[in-house]
């Protein structure tokens, strides 16, 4: 365990994040949007733009086991979404058998909706939504045009058929209840091969017969299949498997999967894409930023380069090499002289390249007659949304001053021709070419496009009006007084605040996912993702700059989140938690003084388990740890532990009588016992001289580091969820009593006594017995 000082602090504080990009808000009807307020004499606050990447979705498997006792459905009622954002997560364009172009945006919400948009007029066509998925990464385009997707949390397929205005729910294509999530999908003929999280496995849709093959889980112990590409016509697929990293390919007349990843990126976490040519195959690596080509025959690298990008794009149309960004600049790729040529085009401040496609323009189809008009997509036949107006916001031109562009020549370990000879050459036959083509693709989750034109060299982006969707709620928390009640989004961040007594609603925008959080004295303690930050929201000063306040960052000590929020001392120290991703140890311990603004951190508290939940009790701490930390499992099980707060060092250990993958909740009650969650067993101490209750809810939970939710109710119960369920325990015979079966998720409680929590994107309310009878009454009035 290693104890740092404040002072190693000051430069992680200072280094800034990634720029905020306005958005135009759409107010939502009972929503009141906060607009973002200057405050003289406050540092900017550096929340949002944050991006989430999809491979730290941490799904969970839940498992659907009915309680044997009656379920109650009284007292029980649908407040309404609390967040709703315009988050674009993936986007794809490609032409339909006529030749037209659309761009296609997934936006994450719950659910979430796919976008179509007519690539030429910029026009918003259709908007469906994704029934069972809230984000979805995999697209893909097959030969007649149609678009495929794979969804997330339930793993179904969804397709649109652009020449007939279709749109298809497919339902799930994996039979393995662990596999949630498509992560990635590519179509090669009529397969369309998806990959999955977190069972790791893979399956073939036959998009004819629809009939499903399935290859099953890749490789043990690996969660996710986070990129594919295949050949049918050559029988050969290639899959990224994490994490750690692998590089598979199976090959033609072979069931098995051979690895041909070198040694040297055996550290990396997963390829997040992989790119196919006739004779190579790009992985783009994370999270070193480095795209890798092999030879397809070989299996051997040629050649190594880094990049900004999310991917790199497939060879132009012109047959000359790949396009990619890095530092916000166009760069072009050229496989047979390993030139890197600087486009001298840059997109906007803060922004890389999330997809990179080709759109050729006037292009000559198989079966063109005649020289009509060019199709304005207006083919009939919608199955849903009608045509809306155009969703265009603005349009900027920009036309590069002429320069020379900058070429990189690479160096030759062996020899060999110099790029200068490689230059001089020309083809001795010129191929065809289109007569134009143009390269586009997505930028930020804001779902802005870029437009190169390599012949003029100009620069163009455009800026939607995408649609707003209600956005799954994640992490909830009340106000001291029991008065507010706290919701924030998961993925696409945001906070709700819902006033208990008039049933408003306030929507504050720029903050990113939300771990953890606790308000005591009007301030509201946040454990942010990513980079593990503890922010502070001043509810006495308006939101705006400076407020969320930024106090910590623990992503320099390899932190990921921030799991657990606890206050100490009436809220004169916050003690944080945190769940690692890239360190060699455990979660960090931090306390952060609110008055002199000082801060200590023990890190790798736990060895390599993280810290998941935080209660104190006098100057007794006591946590709670999770056996999931560096993307990894610690065979020991979950710790129980306490220390003195004058000697954190000093670390004790309580036994449960049984083990656990992870304890997500500490509570102490009126009468001084510290009760809690460990897996789905709840359990009662009081001090090492007594024994430990304990009562068992469920046999068997899912989840990393949440799951459960307690506390001590105003009528001498113990509520909680679990998996789902929501549930009551008598304080002395720790009897349990189901209240719900499904659709109960996180738990908190007002003034009053009535309790909160989520079910997707909506907030609930279940009045308890005890305050029915008045309820009743002042509806009656």
């Amino acid at each position: 365990m290693k104890k740092i000082s404040t002072a190693m602090l000051a430069m992680v504080l200072a280094a800034p994040m990634s720029s905020v990009h306005a958005e135009e808000i759409v107010k939502k009807p009972m929503v009141e949007v906060k607009e973002q307020q200057g405050i003289e004499g406050i540092k900017d606050v550096v929340e949002e733009k944050l991006e989430v990447d999809n491979s730290e979705e941490w799904l969970d498997d839940i498992i659907e086991e009915k309680p044997v006792e009656e379920v109650i459905e009284e007292g029980y009622e649908n407040l309404g979404p609390m967040i709703f954002k315009a988050s674009a997560v993936s986007s794809k364009i490609a032409a339909n058998n006529e030749g037209d172009y659309f761009i296609y945006y997934i936006m994450h919400g719950s659910p979430a909706a796919l976008v179509v948009v007519d690539y030429k007029s910029k026009e918003i066509l259709h908007t469906f939504t994704l029934e069972d998925s809230k984000s979805a990464w995999g697209l893909d385009v097959d030969e007649n045009g149609k678009l495929w997707v794979g969804g997330s949390v339930s793993s179904v397929l969804y397709s649109y058929d652009p020449n007939e205005e279709v749109f298809e729910k497919h339902g799930a294509i994996f039979s393995n209840k662990s596999d949630t999530s498509i992560q990635d999908l590519i179509v090669s003929g009529n397969k369309v091969y998806a990959g999955s999280a977190y069972g790791g496995s893979l399956v073939a849709f036959d998009t004819e017969t629809k009939e499903i093959e399935e290859f099953g889980q890749i490789r043990k112990r690996k969660e996710f299949v986070k990129a594919i590409v295949a050949d049918e016509d050559k029988d050969e697929i290639y899959v990224s498997i994490g994490s750690p990293m692998d590089l598979l390919v199976k090959k033609p007349n072979t069931k098995n999967f051979t690895s041909f990843l070198p040694a040297k990126y055996m550290s990396e976490k997963y390829a997040q894409d992989l790119v196919l040519t006739d004779n190579y195959i790009i992985a783009r690596l994370h999270p070193s930023n480095m795209a890798v080509i092999f030879d397809r025959k070989t299996l051997k690298i040629v050649d190594e380069f880094e990049l900004s990008s999310k991917t790199v794009s497939a060879v132009s149309p012109n047959g000359e090499g790949i396009y990619y960004t890095k530092g916000q600049q166009l760069i072009k790729y050229e496989f047979e002289t390993k030139m890197h040529t600087e486009l001298g085009v840059y997109l906007p401040k803060g922004t890389e390249a999330i997809n990179l496609d080709f759109i050729v323009k006037n292009p000559k189809l198989p079966n063109e007659e005649g020289t009509g008009d060019e199709s304005e997509n207006t083919v009939p036949g919608a199955v849903t949304a009608p045509k809306v107006e155009s969703g265009v916001k603005n349009t900027e031109l920009i036309i590069p001053k002429p320069t020379t562009p900058i070429i990189e020549t690479p160096f030759e370990e062996g020899g060999g021709s110099t790029g200068e000879d490689t230059l001089e050459e020309t083809p001795e036959e010129q191929v065809e070419e289109p007569k134009e083509w143009i390269l586009s693709g997505m930028v930020d989750n804001l779902g802005q496009v870029f437009e190169y034109n390599p012949q003029t060299g100009e620069m163009q982006y455009h800026n939607f009006n995408l649609p707003e969707q209600p956005v799954e709620l994640y992490t909830l928390a009340s106000s001291s007084d029991g008065k507010h009640i706290y919701a924030n989004g998961y993925m696409s961040g945001g906070l709700g605040v819902y006033n208990v007594a008039t049933g408003n609603k306030e929507l504050y925008r720029n903050i990113s996912q939300v771990e953890s959080m606790f308000e005591i004295n009007n301030k509201l303690y946040i454990g942010a993702y990513p980079l593990a930050r503890l922010l502070v929201y001043d509810r006495a000063i308006p939101w705006g700059t400076g407020n969320p306040a930024e106090v910590i960052r623990m992503s320099s000590h390899g932190q990921e989140r921030s799991t657990a929020v606890a206050p100490y001392n009436k809220g004169k120290e916050i003690i944080l938690g945190t769940l690692p991703d890239t360190s060699v140890g455990g979660g960090a311990l931090v306390f952060y003084d609110t008055t002199t603004k000082k801060t200590e951190i023990f890190e790798n508290y736990i060895y390599n388990q993280s810290i998941v939940s935080l209660v104190s009790r006098g100057t007794q701490v006591f946590g709670g740890t999770s056996i999931h930390a560096n993307q990894q499992v610690n065979p020991r099980g979950a710790r129980l532990f306490y220390f003195n707060r004058f000697d954190p060092e000093d670390k004790k250990y309580i036994h449960l009588p049984f083990s656990s993958s992870m304890i997500t909740s500490l509570i102490v009650d009126k009468e001084n016992y510290v009760w809690g969650m460990a897996d789905g067993k709840l359990f009662k101490y009081k001090d090492e001289w007594t024994d430990i209750e304990t009562v068992e809810l469920l046999p068997l939970i899912s989840g990393r580091f949440r799951n459960a939710q307690i506390l001590e109710g105003v009528d001498g119960y113990i509520y909680g969820s679990v998996e789902g369920k929501l549930f009551r325990v008598t304080i002395d015979s720790l009897k349990v009593e189901w209240l719900k079966d499904k659709g109960v998720y996180g738990l908190e409680q007002d003034l009053n006594g009535n309790l909160y929590y989520y079910d997707g994107s909506n907030l609930w309310r279940y009045t308890i017995e005890k305050n029915r009878g008045k309820q009743a009454e002042s509806a009656g009035k």
